[in-house]
């Protein structure tokens, strides 16, 4: 008997149960791979290929519709893209304003804005960030090199585009940040309007994973940072907007916030306007339905958000005639 039964045990196991056992473990493999490797390089990929969304392609407005003086300009930045945009001439504030959009949108997304600003007598450049609507390809970073366009931008204004005009730089979401870093290394911008942007990468990325997955950053947020990081070629470290508002250091910012904006929040807002040192730098934030849509402060409340805009420009920068000799 016990011979039979020795026998037994080392009778070979079903075929079936054999390949059974192999395709389990490479579903398991397979998984594996696809969500700690390729899901994450996937969303890299789209995040570092960004350009401007099919809807805003489609839009074809141009100041000249609103009856704005305006003319096409193109420019480099120090890294080589070719940025597109549009410069509308000061009226009298002998200010102009860099406008500075947000991921998947164009320059079109701040035109109403620069618009009615313009009627005001403030000089305008919006422009399209690279890899978005007219600019030149290149890889998106969030605001990271991005920051290179504003000063190309700013660059352009002070050599050509308006060499008397003190210079603002206005961003929305990407925008905003970009507009924070570009400013903390560009001494000649007098002032930032900063509507959406986020705290730092690390931050972003942390917020994003528990508000739309319900998961921690770790591991597969951690992948992501660095398959993006590779791609676009930066170092997630420095794109920090709160570190770029202590640089910036005296120079005011008006800081804006949604007040329904989950992917934003207005506490985000609040922490940068702490960490200025600018007794000028002020914080708004808007109210409304539509502050339900991530960087739509502006949709929510057009005149309150022009208002304020307006009366913190003016208490920043005075008319040249009321500025001291």
């Amino acid at each position: 008997m016990t011979e039979q039964k020795s026998a037994a045990s080392r009778a070979p196991k079903p075929r079936w149960r054999r390949w059974l056992k192999r395709i389990a473990i490479t579903l398991v493999v397979i998984v594996f791979i696809l969500v700690f490797g390729v899901i994450p390089y996937l969303f890299s990929v789209l995040v570092t290929s960004a350009g401007t969304r099919p809807m805003d392609r489609a839009l074809t407005e141009t100041p000249g519709d609103s009856g704005a003086e305006f003319r096409d300009v193109e420019f480099k930045t120090s890294d080589g893209v070719l940025i597109s945009g549009w410069l509308m001439p000061s009226r009298g504030k002998r200010v102009t304003i860099i406008y500075s959009h947000g991921l998947f949108r164009s320059r079109r997304e701040m035109l109403d804005r620069a618009v009615k600003l313009w009627r005001k007598g403030y000089g305008a450049l919006l422009y399209d960030a690279r890899n978005h609507g007219s600019s030149g390809a290149a890889r998106s970073t969030l605001g990271y090199s991005e920051r290179l366009d504003a000063e190309a931008a700013a660059m352009f204004v002070r050599e050509t585009g308006a060499p008397q005009d003190r210079l603002v730089l206005f961003g929305v979401s990407m925008g905003a940040a970009a507009s924070l870093l570009a400013a903390a290394e560009t001494p000649q911008i007098e002032a930032v309007i900063s509507d959406s942007s986020f705290l730092s990468f690390d931050d972003t990325v942390t917020h994003h994973f528990k508000l739309f997955f319900h998961l921690p950053r770790f591991p597969i947020g951690n992948e992501i940072e660095f398959f993006i990081e590779r791609r676009g070629r930066f170092d997630g470290d420095k794109l920090d907007s709160l570190d770029a508002v202590k640089r910036i250091g005296q120079r005011p910012i008006l800081f804006v916030a949604g007040q329904n904006d989950r992917r934003m929040p207005p506490e985000i807002a609040k922490k940068l306007y702490e960490g200025s040192s600018s007794p000028q730098s002020d914080l708004l934030v808007v109210d409304g339905d539509a502050t339900k849509v991530h960087g739509h402060a502006y949709s929510a409340a057009p005149e309150l958000y022009l208002d304020r805009v307006s009366r913190f420009l003016d208490a920043v920068l005075p008319a040249a005639s009321d500025r001291p000799e």
